[in-house]
């Protein structure tokens, strides 16, 4: 590799990493957390309230905990375990997912829209 090579892959990847700060800073912490199985949603959990929920499904089960306003999925009873061990979740938009199960945890906003007025 030529010199200039190298400081094109280091301005590219610095550029990366500001973008991806930038992306990681802009993102909301979410209000709640929804649980989805095969695409059908079975709990929503606000994540201002502690808790602990147990998703069953035909394959096993999931337990979902909500903690200090994250989400985890703290245990599984899938072959491999993937989810159990994804770090946990709170800005808006991040998910888990536990693949075996068809099960997913979403971070969604807490706020539902309201209508300030009716005009008319």
């Amino acid at each position: 590799m030529k010199r200039l090579d190298l400081i094109l892959i280091a301005g590219v990847l610095v550029l990366a990493g500001v973008i991806y700060l930038v992306f990681l800073g802009s993102a909301e912490d979410g209000g709640k957390a929804v649980i989805t199985v095969d695409g059908q949603v079975v709990q929503e959990l606000p994540l201002d309230e502690d808790t602990t929920y147990q998703v069953e499904t035909p394959e096993g089960y999931n337990i979902v905990e909500i903690k200090d306003g994250w989400a985890d999925v703290i245990e599984a009873d899938c072959r491999d375990g993937l989810c159990a061990d994804q770090k946990r979740v709170r800005k808006t938009g991040e998910t888990i997912v536990c693949l075996p199960h068809k099960m997913v945890v979403t971070i969604e906003a807490g706020t539902e829209n309201t209508v300030d007025a009716v005009v008319g």
